[in-house]
């Protein structure tokens, strides 16, 4: 004889406002006693799987999630006028004392997102069964269980669905949200049970930062919350044994082990399969009902679940999904490159962000030094170019640490990465690419075997994607703002105007072409009280570009040589208009951290430099090697003032809002979770409303 299973089916509100209708849900009552199927408990469920009861040929078990008020006021009767019976799922911090109502006097109904919201904002539990609704329940042979305190959901992604102004914005951003603001990002929500979540705080700002809650603090979560629903709900139905019901039907092991620990016998879940003697009794198996679902469709849903073989046949698991909350960052750079300092960034922005942080570095980088006041664990490694032994060594770090993410620099640690997932290693591997050049003929097939390539602008995949890289391995993360918050910038009151280049004498950077400008300029009006200065070029340096240099740009030329990073700060902190003469280039740092000290900038048309630098918004675009277009936009910018400032501004907003190291975490985090991310910064909209001053003009706003 085919053995019996027991389909459970899932409903929640019942309502013409939301959820289904009470025309389709009596359809698909009768649906259910037309195919010859009748209802039982839950508690009888409880006693099949236990092997204390034989399952009853073609029964069925209804629950309904939420406790909602139509479960009482619209699915009790329609229960009652069929002999049938129910389990609710009742949200014990939502059920207060009150009367039994009517249709008479209840309440206008609401959605449930609404009703959600306002009993998280207000406190308004109205559109929730109450003590009086659950006891007149259980008195006409219904169950109501335990479906938790409140609902609470955490964000697990950092994929901004809506924001909480917008009329879509799920509910569940009330459950995180310490208050309310309707430019607050609104991420997808899971359960707060089982997922540790990404929680944000505002210390004393507007704009909310976001950091991974420890595992031990979700667990202490979940053993406060059962306990006290546990208590509460006893209260309530006076059932010597208590069942669950997870929200969303998310549930893991950890929170599972709290979930017995205070005192719950089953719980129910959103998996599909048999349901029969044996069955473990906190892996109760249900069927979501989708509202268009037709009586046909509940009919098949009975056919399907209702055999052992067959229910085996259309399982569906619902695996708890990987979080991610350890990093590794690897190169074997011994330079402090423009890379290296947005590897220092990305270690920053993830270990502020809650999530445990490695650096795998050779035993003389710089970089060590640069680590020393952030909390990462360094890894010192000097064998990265024996690549057997550098994948064995990073194979056995992974199981060690729990490294989830190995995000690597440079191309002998990508090399290590992918020869550690030859030999086994389970991790999520990144290859990082912040250059705009030709990679080598075989990088394509580098790419294949990681997760994914991360770059620092479209064009740079663009490049990447013409040499066979596969687009859907190609990443396009900013690079964020390194250095120090100085405050916004304020006018200037001087006559004379310091133009500045930071980079080096290599052909690709171009500083030959803003010595070109700079003697265009000075040929076009007055130049007297101007100043070049070169950052990083030495004099040997000009030694080999005197075709270039006339003697009015030598007399106001200052070169600083090579020089700490702190000091190329102060030049730029003190300078008027930055320009960036490159022949190729991804998405310098410089550009950044002029447009932070509010300078405008005048660039060539390369690379990524577009997708930052808006023409006649925050700068301003010339053809490559267009030295005579550079020199005519530093005379606009040298003779207004109120223009660069207004520049310098808009360029200051874009950096603070769209290129903050949080969220660069945050769009390194979508990236490690598995969304593929290439998004253009959204330069115009940061910039509107942002009107130009009246002479004299004011101050920059963020």
């Amino acid at each position: 004889m085919i053995r019996t299973s027991i389909p459970v089916l899932c409903y929640h509100n019942v309502s013409d406002v939301d959820g289904h209708s009470p025309e389709r849900f009596r359809e698909h009552l009768d649906a259910i006693a037309d195919a010859g199927y009748r209802t039982i408990s839950s508690r009888e469920l409880l006693s099949v799987v236990r092997g204390k009861m034989k399952a009853p040929r073609k029964s069925v078990v209804l629950t309904f999630d939420d406790g909602h008020i139509s479960n009482w006021l619209a699915v009790v009767p329609e229960l009652e006028r069929r002999g049938m019976t129910g389990t609710f799922f009742a949200l014990t911090d939502f059920t207060v004392p009150g009367k039994v109502r009517s249709l008479n006097n209840a309440p206008e109904l609401h959605t449930m997102s609404e009703c959600f919201k306002s009993a998280h904002r207000d406190g308004d539990f109205s559109q929730f069964i109450n003590e009086s609704e659950i006891k007149a329940m259980l008195g006409k042979g219904m169950e109501v269980f335990s479906h938790g305190c409140s609902h609470q959901g955490a964000f697990r992604t950092f994929k901004a669905d809506w924001k909480m102004g917008d009329e879509n914005a799920h509910w569940g951003a009330w459950t995180i949200y310490p208050g309310f603001d309707p430019k607050w990002p609104v991420f997808k929500v899971f359960s707060a049970y089982v997922y540790n979540g990404f929680w944000p705080t505002l210390n004393g700002g507007t704009d909310p930062k976001f950091t991974l809650r420890p595992t031990r603090e979700r667990l202490e979560f979940c053993r406060r919350d059962f306990r006290k629903s546990l208590e509460r709900i006893r209260e309530l139905n006076g059932f010597d044994e208590q069942l669950f019901c997870w929200p969303w039907g998310q549930f893991c092991q950890d929170a599972e082990a709290e979930l017995k620990k205070a005192g719950y016998v089953g719980a129910f879940s959103l998996e599909r399969f048999v349901n029969s003697k044996g069955t473990n009794p906190f892996r109760l198996n249900r069927i979501g009902v989708g509202r268009p679902k037709d009586g046909q469709w509940i009919q098949n849903r009975l056919k399907m679940y209702g055999s052992d073989p067959t229910a085996r046949v259309f399982f569906k698991f619902l695996p708890k999904r990987t979080e991610i909350r350890s990093v590794l960052y690897a190169t074997d750079s011994v330079k402090l490159s423009g890379g290296s300092r947005q590897l220092i960034n990305n270690v920053s922005a993830m270990s502020s962000m809650g999530i445990k942080t490695y650096a795998l570095l050779s035993k003389d980088s710089p970089i060590i030094g640069e680590l020393d006041d952030l909390n990462v664990e360094v890894i010192k490694f000097d064998r990265f170019s024996d690549y057997f032994h550098a994948g064995s060594f990073l194979k056995n770090l992974i199981r060690e640490k729990s490294i989830d993410v190995v995000h690597s620099f440079h191309n002998r640690a990508y090399k290590m990465g992918v020869l550690a997932r030859l030999m086994g290693a389970r991790f999520k591997l990144f290859i990082n690419r912040g250059v705009i050049s030709r990679p080598n003929d075989l990088f394509f097939l580098w790419t294949a075997i990681a997760n994914g390539v991360i770059t620092n602008s479209m064009q740079c995949a663009e490049v990447l994607k013409k040499y066979r890289v596969m687009k859907s391995r190609l990443n396009v993360v900013y690079n964020a703002y390194c250095g120090p918050d100085l405050g916004p910038p304020k006018p200037r009151k001087k006559r004379g105007v310091r133009f500045v280049y930071v980079g080096n004498s290599a052909e690709i950077k171009g500083f030959d072409i803003f010595l070109q400008a700079a003697a265009r300029f000075c040929e076009t009006g007055n130049f007297r009280d101007m100043e070049f200065v070169g950052v990083g070029i030495s004099e040997k340096d000009l030694s080999r570009l005197e075709n270039h240099l006339t003697p009015t740009v030598r007399e106001r030329l200052r070169v600083t040589g090579d020089i700490p990073h702190e000091q190329v700060l102060e030049e730029l902190r003190f300078s008027d208009i930055l320009i960036v003469p490159s022949r190729k280039e991804s998405l310098p740092n410089a550009l950044l951290e002029g447009f932070d000290f509010g300078l405008p900038a005048i660039c060539s048309r390369v690379g990524g430099i577009p997708e930052v630098v808006r023409d006649g918004l925050n700068g301003y675009l010339c053809d490559n090697e267009d030295a005579g277009c550079i020199a005519d936009k530093m005379r606009i910018l040298a003779d207004d003032p109120a223009a660069r400032f207004n520049m310098g501004c808009v360029g200051r907003t874009v950096v603070r809002t769209l290129m903050t190291q949080e969220a660069k975490g945050r769009n390194l985090m979508r990236v490690y979770m598995g969304e593929t991310l290439r998004e253009e910064l959204p330069v115009e909209d940061t910039a509107k409303g942002m009107q130009p001053e009246e002479q004299p003009y004011g101050q920059c706003q963020h």
